[in-house]
């Protein structure tokens, strides 16, 4: 099963892959990422500093300003991410990239 980390999780798309998650059973959200505060499936935390659950993909949602924290997570844990956040600057297209 592949264990995945939402950031934007309680945002407009974030919420589309949770109701597309529960559908499934070969995948699900352990943990979430979002400044928001609301009841969730799967626990929220509002930074990924502190995630403390293993994962094997990160989908991200969520807006440019995560995008540091998220890719140096990302690194640290070896954790593949899918970016899907609009607005990145083209230094932070090159972040990704390297």
């Amino acid at each position: 099963m592949t264990r995945i980390i939402l950031s934007g999780a309680l945002g407009k798309m974030g919420k589309a892959i949770t109701t597309c998650v529960a559908n499934r059973s070969d995948c699900e959200i352990v943990a979430g990422v979002d400044i928001a505060n609301e009841e969730c499936s799967f626990p929220v935390f509002k930074s990924f500093n502190e995630i403390n659950i293993d994962a094997d993909v990160i989908i991200d949602f969520s807006h440019p300003s995560v995008l540091a924290d998220l890719l140096e997570f990302a690194k640290d844990k070896k954790i593949p991410a899918v970016i899907a956040t609009t607005g990145l600057t083209d230094e932070q297209i090159e972040s990704i990239k390297s």
